[in-house]
């Protein structure tokens, strides 16, 4: 029997992707791939610890749910994911919407190419269509630094972040 889940959809991870290179100044790709996570599993924000300004995300992630369920094992899954997310990466900056000599470099930059109207009202129309969690994660865990103590990698417990230089 087949399943379908948007998690292993290099198309809708492409879509997710972009979504992000939008929404979000120079991301590094580590946080493009952690905040693609949390777009597609809103619901796990909530097992973020997250700062005190981010606080009232946590309710609203509770609150979120899923159609197609929260991943058991979130670290597995992500995991899982990391080379849909990298090939949709690099199909977006192949169109030329990701800057790629930053990408070469480990960032997301969107580039001034411009959007076709048709697929900036689908952009919009998920942003809006999927509530203030989404908005939280483009908006508020974009905020956080990636690397080192607090920064993403540890506050999710998804990356190793020991190691990092910060």
């Amino acid at each position: 029997m087949l399943i379908y889940h948007p998690a292993y959809d290099a198309y809708h991870c492409a879509f997710r992707m972009f979504v992000i290179a939008e929404h979000v100044r120079d991301a590094e790709l580590d946080k493009a791939r952690l905040l693609d996570f949390y777009l597609l599993f809103p619901g796990m924000v909530s097992k973020i610890r997250l700062p005190d300004t981010l606080k009232a995300l946590r309710a609203q992630a509770k609150a979120a749910a899923n159609i197609y369920r929260d991943p058991v094992s979130g670290i597995s899954t992500f995991r899982e994911m990391r080379h849909i997310q990298e090939a949709a990466l690099k199909s977006v900056a192949a169109s030329g919407l990701i800057d790629m000599e930053r990408f070469g470099s480990g960032f997301v930059t969107r580039t001034q190419m411009p959007v076709p109207p048709a697929l900036k009202n689908r952009l919009d129309e998920f942003v809006s269509a999927n509530g203030p969690v989404v908005e939280g994660v483009l908006n508020g865990l974009s905020g956080i630094p990636l690397l080192g103590h607090d920064g993403l990698k540890h506050r999710s417990e998804l990356m190793e972040y020991r190691y990092d230089f910060a």
